[in-house]
């Protein structure tokens, strides 16, 4: 017996082999809950269990922000990154903001609008996917190699007339908010579009006439995407928007028209002769809109042409031209 304890001791690995190999594994598997995809899913299952809207796209867009990577697939790619403990803080950080309800937008403070790049900014309204389905029918419809002039009601971060200004080259566009935040960011947008030197951009309420600078002005095209949620309704709406967004960009009045009905007034003084206005609104609105403009086209000197669905399958887009 006492000599089979050298043989055992012969043929065994040795103690400090067998602490090196379980301090290997354990730190491996310290490593591995650090990583890009374990720390997606953890935030992912606990956005779910708290209700958060778009869950997995919420973690990957904050993910993709921290790692600094051009594209939300990059993310996938890099599951098997380990973060570093600066990166886990900031990780937390940012989904702490959206457990509390934060639009994502304003958590990362850049948003993509089409083919641009935007920086975003609480309160200034967040441009939804239908207004990029706006914008692109606006340029199908355009000749997008002619000289233009053209005014945006209601620019929020500048995505409509940043967008049309980028991919109608010989266009100049005037832009107005009634928040000066939203001129602000439409302003510093414009900059690291390189598009400053086309546009002028006005602090405007807008139901009040076009500000003194170009009262007399007149445009090729008119754009807005305004106001249209009745008044009664803007408590409905979820958190994330009554919450954080201006609701100021949302109020239509007590049927959601009240501003639409002003734009109308203004286009009919300020549209070139076949100039066009195009409007975003509420589904039910295309209909109401047409009767208005039966009602008043002597008087306006408006016509309404058509609407148009969105990828959902709801009358969202309203051509109207000037007679």
């Amino acid at each position: 017996m006492l000599r089979s304890i050298p043989w055992l001791l012969k043929n065994q690995p040795s103690i400090n082999v067998l602490v090196r190999q379980e301090f290997c594994s354990e730190a491996l598997r310290t490593a591995k809950a650090f990583s890009v995809g374990s720390i997606q899913e953890k935030w992912e299952t606990r956005f779910k269990s708290e209700n958060i809207p778009e869950a997995g796209t919420s973690i990957i867009n904050i993910l993709a922000h921290v790692l600094q990577l051009p594209k939300l697939d990059d993310v996938r790619k890099s599951h098997d990154l380990i973060l570093s403990d600066s990166q886990l803080s900031k990780i937390d950080e940012l989904c702490q903001c959206r457990l509390a309800r934060m639009p994502i937008q304003y958590i990362i403070r850049e948003w993509e609008f089409r083919d641009i790049t935007l920086k975003m900014i609480p309160p200034v309204f967040i441009p939804r996917p239908e207004t990029e389905e706006l914008v692109e029918l606006i340029l199908q419809q355009i000749d997008t190699k002619q000289q233009m002039t053209f005014l945006e009601i209601g620019c929020g971060s500048g995505a409509i007339v940043l967008s049309i200004l980028k991919h109608v080259p010989l266009s100049s566009a005037i832009a107005l908010d009634q928040n000066r935040l939203a001129c602000e960011l439409t302003l510093a947008n414009a900059q690291s579009q390189g598009l400053r030197d086309r546009l002028r951009i006005f602090k405007h309420k807008l139901v009040d006439k076009l500000p003194k600078e170009i009262e007399d002005d007149k445009f090729d095209m008119i754009i807005s995407n305004p106001p249209y949620v009745p008044s009664g309704q803007l408590l409905q709406l979820e958190p994330e928007i009554k919450i954080y967004e201006d609701l100021r960009a949302l109020d239509g009045g007590a049927d959601g028209l009240a501003i639409i009905r002003a734009i109308l007034e203004l286009a009919g003084e300020h549209l070139n002769p076949e100039g066009t206005l195009w409007l975003e609104v509420d589904s039910s609105h295309p209909e109401k809109i047409a009767a208005y403009l039966d009602e008043h086209e002597s008087r306006i000197g408006l016509k309404y042409i058509c609407s148009y669905k969105d990828l959902f399958r709801n009358e969202r887009f309203v051509e109207i031209m000037k007679v």
